[in-house]
Order: C-alpha cells, then structure tokens, then sequence
C-alpha cells in the first residue's frame, strides 16, 4: 500500500458552536431559497453526523464512518456511500464475521470485507480464491414513522431518505422501534427503567421501545 493509499482516522464530536460553524462554513452549499427553507423548518439535509463517528481519508477523498456505515459530503450534506477501498479503522464495526481464505483471514460485515494492516482493518476487494458462505445478514433498516415523517432505523441510528440518498438524522423523540441497539445499556431512574445507546434513551412500552429524552430532564 502506497502513502496515498493509507488512511488515518480521528474520532469528532459534533458540540453546536460546531455545527454551527460548519453550516457556515458550507456556504454555497445551501444557496437555494428552497434549502434554505428546508433548513429552517428544521428538516434534515444531512449537515449532521451521527455522535461517535470517525473520520477516514483514502488518498485525497474524506469518508466519516461509524458501526459500519460510510458517509460522504454530498450536494446538499452527508449522504451514505460504499465502503471505500482502502480506508483504514482502527476497530472493525459490531457483528463481524473472521473468514480464512487459506492462510490469509478476512473480516466481513455484510457485504464489505476488511484486512488486519498495522493501523487497524483496510477495507479489501472479496477475496476469489475460493467459493465463499453466503454474508451473515446485516440488520435491516426498520421503518418508523413520527407523525407523518419516515425514519428509517438500524442498530441505534436514525436516517431520513432524501433526494440526494439517506442521510443521518438526530434521534426523533417519539419515535418506537421494534428492538434495541445492541450496545443498549441499562439505566435505572426512579425506580423507572431506560435503556441509553450514544446518548439516546429509550423507554420500553407495551408497542415496543419509544426514543425518549433523558428522564431526569423531564
């Protein structure tokens, strides 16, 4: 691999004077008194990421990844993209599967395979030297509806779909989904129980687990 190719990878927060900032700091990138006015009623563009996420550069390209998904700036945001061969993590995304193809040994998580480099994992091409088990599922994306908005939810994420492809929104209070994260941790309030996943609450209910805000700020 040669230095173009190798990737480093720091790990953001998003706090509001920054978003604020990089809003600012797109400018042409919301010109149009349309975007503008979506903007403004607060629908999203994708001019977040989600918490936790990950910056990756392969040469001159910069991708932002976190639990598998990569993101790319778009249009009008940061919309989901392929994994880019050649980008480097430092940890492999949750619910990996290790696969040897004769002495060399692969990671794959859904379609996207990975390869231990001195840094972390490089995403490589599907290895062809063999036939291949058919990819352990990933999670499916779940429809959620918040009044008569779609979201769509995968492993504590939320998306919205737009014309320029599915970007990441904010957890939508309200919103119930079928399952939890699977890094969902406990967390007791008043004799009441929630569940917190990247600073997301959830309550659970008798319709399944209901996106709440955190109990003790209520």
């Amino acid at each position: 691999m040669n230095a173009n190719s190798r990737t480093l990878v720091s790990s953001h927060r998003f706090t509001p004077a920054a978003l604020v900032m990089a809003t600012l700091a797109a400018g042409a990138f919301f010109v149009t008194p349309q975007a503008r006015a979506e903007l403004h009623v607060g629908v999203s563009l994708g001019v977040e990421l989600p918490r936790g996420y990950s910056e990756v550069r392969v040469g001159r390209d910069r991708y932002y990844t976190q639990r598998g998904v990569f993101y790319q700036r778009g249009p009008r945001g940061y919309v989901v993209v392929r994994a880019p061969r050649g980008a480097i993590l430092r940890t492999l995304p949750p619910h990996y599967t290790r696969i040897y193809v004769g002495s060399a040994v692969y990671y794959r998580y859904g379609e996207v395979y990975y390869q231990p480099v001195r840094d972390g994992y490089v995403v490589v091409d599907a290895p062809v030297a063999q036939p291949m088990p058919p990819p352990r599922p990933v999670e499916e994306y779940q429809s959620v509806w918040v009044g008569k908005q779609e979201y769509l939810f995968k492993d504590g994420q939320f998306f919205m779909k737009t014309p320029d492809g599915m970007v990441w929104t904010p957890a939508p209070l309200g919103a119930m989904t079928g399952e939890l994260p699977s890094d969902a941790r406990s967390v007791w309030y008043q004799n009441e129980e929630y569940f917190e996943s990247d600073e997301v609450y959830f309550h659970k209910t008798p319709a399944g687990y209901e996106v709440a805000a955190a109990p003790w700020k209520k």
